[in-house]
């Protein structure tokens, strides 16, 4: 046998090896809950057969009414400031030229922004859209 023909059958045998390595058994479990993972299961997703949790806010017991006039004057609270005075919370969906990708969840109270420089190239609030039980708001300068 040549050296060449020896190596490509050992070469093949490992990534042979490789494979069947990676795929596992019967007794791998599945990452999420239900296991040692602490990932907590994706927002607004209920965990079938529990008893605690509502992943639907149109069927609310009426317990806490959600405060609408506050959030807005939140979100008009943040024309003009600076980027770096900006709350974590707080989302920036485009700042200058630069557009982010955001997720499309509904969370009612959030606020997302769009920032333009001023005068001294300081990025600033210019808009600010503020999730509502009636519909997103649009507040801007």
């Amino acid at each position: 046998m040549t050296t060449l023909r020896r190596l490509t059958i050992a070469t093949l045998a490992l990534v042979l090896f490789a494979g069947l390595a990676a795929c596992g058994d019967d007794d791998d479990t599945a990452v999420g809950a239900g296991n040692d993972d602490p990932t907590p299961p994706a927002a607004g997703a209920c965990l079938e057969g529990s008893t605690d949790c509502d992943d639907d806010p149109s069927q609310s017991d009426g317990g806490d009414e959600f405060d609408s006039e506050a959030a807005t004057e939140r979100a008009r609270s943040l024309i003009g400031v600076a980027e770096a005075d900006l709350d974590t919370d707080v989302r920036i969906a485009r700042a200058g030229d630069e557009h982010f990708m955001l997720t499309e969840d509904y969370v009612l109270g959030r606020i997302t922004v769009e920032l333009d420089p001023d005068a001294e190239g300081t990025m600033r609030v210019t808009s600010a859209v503020v999730e509502l039980p009636d519909g997103p708001l649009t507040v801007t300068e």
